[in-house]
């Protein structure tokens, strides 16, 4: 399915069969369809959207407009309201994979009188990284990320060093070839990231906002992600009095694993659902 505005295209799936709205956000690289995979664990409960980022699935920019342009919280907070009362939706949940746990976060941030629950997993947006503030806000950081896209051989010898000191994991720098092997992946990575590099939620916001609104939370890590940080769900969860319910799951970085499904289920079950209305 497709929603226009302002001359950008949208796409997105509706699945599920619940009474409830939740509207999901996947991560880098992938497509809404990767939300199937979940969907025996949450469909019951809820009538879900999974919208496809920009530059995945179908959802692009006019032809005209520079694919590097960022996106301001303004303008996507103003599609994302059109999409809503389109679809008659007032109230609903948030779901955020990786990238699209920023997104969700951002829109909390923007709209928290509508969330009703927040489910992230291994989000985005939560820890800041240097690296990517550097490569897509500061100027000098902006001309070598274009070079390593151009040209990465530079690139992919800093990243064998670092290895070889001890800088980088073995799975990192795995993770890091796999990213920017590609020349059209290396492109997709330098689209992404610019677009989005102006949806930054801050996390001090983030924290007042569910504690202010009392909103339910559920954020999943896993123990060995070699892309973010398990621990940052300890960000989040400090001192909020259990509204976060933080659980660590024996993955890594993909949690929309089918291998997960029953697993984040039975948590969603125990940890949100009886939290949710009927």
């Amino acid at each position: 399915m497709e929603f226009e505005y302002d001359r950008h295209i949208i796409t997105y799936l509706k699945f599920g069969s619940g009474t409830k709205i939740l509207i999901a956000f996947h991560g880098f690289g992938q497509d809404a369809s990767v939300f199937y995979n979940i969907e025996p664990a949450i469909g019951k409960k809820f009538t879900i959207y999974t919208i496809n980022l920009f530059h995945h699935g179908g959802s692009c920019f006019p032809n005209d407009k520079d694919p590097n342009s960022p996106i301001s919280p303004e303008w996507n907070l103003a599609w994302f309201e059109q999409f809503l009362q389109k679809h008659n939706i007032q109230q609903f949940s948030l779901m955020g994979y990786s990238l699209g746990g920023r997104v969700a976060l951002m829109y909390m941030q923007q709209m928290p009188q509508r969330i009703e629950s927040m489910i992230l997993l291994a989000p985005d947006g939560i820890k800041k990284s240097f690296w990517y503030h550097y490569a897509t806000q500061n100027p000098r950081g902006k001309k070598l990320f274009k070079r390593v896209v151009e040209r990465p051989d530079l690139f992919f010898n800093l990243v064998k060093y670092l290895r070889m000191m001890g800088v980088l994991s073995k799975k990192m720098e795995k993770f890091t070839k796999a990213q920017f092997g590609d020349e059209e992946r290396r492109k997709k990575v330098f689209h992404v990231w610019n677009a989005y590099s102006h949806l930054l939620p801050r996390v001090s916001s983030s924290r007042k906002i569910l504690r202010e609104y009392k909103i339910p939370a559920v954020i999943f890590t896993g123990r060995y992600d070699p892309v973010l940080n398990p621990q940052i769900g300890s960000i989040l969860t400090h001192d909020m009095d259990g509204l976060i319910q933080w659980h660590i799951l024996d993955s890594g970085h993909d949690l929309l694993k089918p291998a997960y499904c029953d697993s984040i289920h039975s948590i969603l079950f125990d940890k949100l659902y009886h939290k949710l209305n009927p």
